[in-house]
């Protein structure tokens, strides 16, 4: 997949393009819809498939705030376009400057690009104070440069939303998440050195370090996938404090991984979270961690039996 940096000076491009535009956190259904549209009008009228996304969130720099949480980082989101099928990655790198950009200016930048097929959710907004939006595209369609303005995607009469989906995943509601997803959510990072404490009990663990960026589920213990290498291996997953074995407030995020001894330390692993077992819970002792143990791991590789991604 081809990357194009855009920003404040001018870029061009050789190949027609059909693109569609949006910051796309996590991915939804909302957002294949404007994904599927666009694959669809590049194949019709063979030009190259395009995301148009921004770095940082546009958010972040409007709100004058360090950081915000996602769904998805911007690797993550450059890896799914890919299995897609998309051909270019657009990142439009924001700051105040693009932010404050007359909507006209901004919208020249796409036709250096050559992006003669624009697609955009119906309140997509642009441009200073947000002057730039759906109808404001249409005023300047062309011969060579068409909207394709796509509407509100809704789930139980409801819309589709990353908000939504966030409050889902503090809640547990795993099932929901899913649903709005069209996959399961998974967090993607290293594994890293733990206590070994899991080892010395008979669960061994792989302990992840991911990106605080991630919004993590709700704490507890869940259902899930490791995959590692293209391979996919059932687990049970814990988000916690792990309250029984250690004091301190640190949240860790490990899974012990069925039928499975490798080596995997340093590796790029997804923990794909697929059902909400149990909250956290303090033990007594060891001996009651491990009979709680033995009960999630028959709840958890009953639940996966069919559930196999």
């Amino acid at each position: 997949m081809i990357e194009i940096k855009l920003g404040a000076e001018k870029q061009t491009f050789e190949q027609t393009m059909a693109a569609c535009i949006g910051y796309f956190d996590g991915f939804h259904l909302g957002h294949q819809s404007l994904f599927n549209k666009t694959l669809a009008i590049a194949k019709r009228n063979n030009r190259l498939s395009a995301i148009i996304s921004f770095d940082p969130d546009p958010w972040v720099v409007i709100h004058k705030v360090p950081n915000a949480n996602h769904l998805t980082t911007i690797e993550d989101r450059k890896r799914l376009a890919a299995a897609l099928g998309f051909d270019v990655w657009i990142s439009i790198q924001f700051d105040e400057e693009m932010a404050n950009l007359d909507p006209l200016v901004f919208l020249e930048k796409l036709w250096d690009l050559k992006i003669e097929d624009l697609v955009c959710g119906f309140d997509f907004k642009f441009g200073k104070n947000g002057l730039g939006d759906v109808q404001f595209l249409k005023r300047n369609e062309s011969e060579s440069f068409h909207v394709h303005e796509v509407s509100e995607y809704q789930v139980n009469h409801e819309k589709v939303s990353s908000t939504r989906i966030k409050i889902a995943l503090k809640n547990g509601e795993m099932d929901l998440v899913s649903q709005l997803l069209g996959r399961f959510y998974a967090l993607h990072g290293e594994v890293v050195g733990g206590r070994q404490i899991g080892r010395k009990i008979g669960y061994p663990t792989a302990n992840l370090e991911v990106d605080p960026e991630y919004v993590l589920p709700k704490m507890g213990v869940y259902a899930g996938f490791v995959n590692i290498d293209g391979l996919q291996f059932g687990a049970m997953i814990s988000i916690g404090l792990n309250p029984t074995v250690k004091s301190d407030k640190l949240v860790s995020i490990e899974a012990h991984i069925f039928d499975f001894d490798r080596d995997i330390y340093h590796k790029n692993v997804d923990f794909v979270f697929v059902h909400y077992l149990r909250p956290e819970l303090k033990f007594a002792n060891l001996d009651g961690l491990i009979e709680q143990l033995k009960l999630d791991e028959i709840d958890s590789r009953r639940y996966l039996k069919d559930k196999r991604i």
